[in-house]
């Protein structure tokens, strides 16, 4: 009698045990530690589809360097805690508009290095903990103000290394947390002038590698805590009067590579925390600066502030011929001509 009873409680304990036990994917590596459960499949050549057998209790989810070509709509059925899903360097071209719907914990969601050229409209409706979104590397020719619509709580937007040629002005209007916004390396010309006015909160902004020729007047005056901003190898060869007036904690401030002659006075005069945290803060080099009188105020405030000022060995003069690669610093005010 106590043998049956023994063997009757080493079977119930095996039940247990086995019915706890989470099964990993094949070509996988599962991690279970304290409340973290991870599945990574990467570089799998072979993996042409999302693993079905994944764990509901996954919080972390890697599929990275396969051939996996889209996401279906039952890809992360029941994986409502998963908090990062990283799918870089896939072969992706689509994905179903349901793919997230389950995933109402996700708050980094990595899509870098793929070959998507849009999504469906309400892909990100119950994405609403969404703090980072990475697009990067794809072939996005445009940004839908749908996409975003109920991402209120994102905090990084990385778009970069597209193909976007133009933005709606309403492109980010509900992205009121936002803090990053990476536009660098697409094809756009010019920006709707109140792009960025929903954006209060907007510390790094990213422009650089672009076409743009100019910057409106207004653009930057409603990202008040701007303190990055990038606009370099672009083809800009005027900035307004003011631009800068609205960001007055800007720390970095990069126009290099662009097509810049001469800047309006006073421009700068704003800009009191230019190279607080790093010392220096401004480029202005690799533009065709025309070093007569009208640059006499950017002369000046460079004999000032020459510290806060990166590549000054490449702000050089391009015109006239008297003063041409001659550093702009090392100008004497006879030579401006003024």
């Amino acid at each position: 009698m106590d043998a049956m009873k023994i063997t009757a409680v080493l079977f119930l304990s095996y039940i247990c045990f086995s019915s706890s036990v989470t099964i990993c994917p094949d070509y996988c590596t599962c991690y279970f530690s304290n409340n973290i459960t991870s599945t990574i499949c990467a570089s799998v050549e072979s993996l042409r589809e999302v693993p079905g057998n994944i764990s509901p209790n996954a919080t972390f989810i890697s599929i990275e360097f396969t051939n996996i070509t889209t996401l279906k709509e039952q890809d992360f059925v029941g994986l409502f805690q998963l908090q990062e899903l990283h799918l870089s360097n896939n072969l992706l071209t689509s994905i179903s508009s349901g793919v997230l719907k389950d995933l109402h914990q996700l708050r980094i969601l990595d899509l870098t290095n793929n070959f998507l050229t849009t999504f469906p409209p309400n892909l990100f409706n119950t994405s609403l903990n969404l703090t980072s979104l990475v697009l990067q590397g794809n072939r996005l020719q445009t940004a839908n103000p749908l996409w975003f619509y109920h991402l209120h709580n994102l905090e990084c937007l990385d778009l970069s290394n597209n193909l976007l040629k133009s933005l709606l002005p309403n492109s980010f209007q509900n992205l009121t947390s936002l803090i990053i916004l990476d536009l660098s390396s697409n094809k756009l010309e010019n920006l709707p002038v109140d792009l960025f006015n929903k954006l209060p909160k907007l510390e790094r902004l990213n422009l650089g590698d672009n076409q743009l020729y100019i910057i409106a007047p207004g653009t930057l005056d409603h990202v008040i805590n701007l303190n990055y901003l990038f606009l370099n190898n672009n083809n800009i060869g005027k900035i307004p009067m003011g631009l800068f007036d609205k960001v007055p904690n800007l720390d970095t401030l990069d126009l290099s590579d662009n097509k810049l002659e001469s800047l309006p006075a006073g421009v700068f005069d704003k800009l009191q925390q230019i190279g607080e945290k790093w010392e220096q803060g401004l480029d202005l080099s690799l533009n065709p600066w025309i070093c007569n009188c009208d640059l006499k105020y950017l002369w000046h405030w460079l004999t000032i502030n020459s510290e806060k000022v990166y590549s000054l060995n490449s702000t050089v003069c391009a015109k006239p011929e008297t003063v041409s690669a001659k550093q702009m610093r090392a100008l004497s005010e006879v030579e401006l001509m003024c």
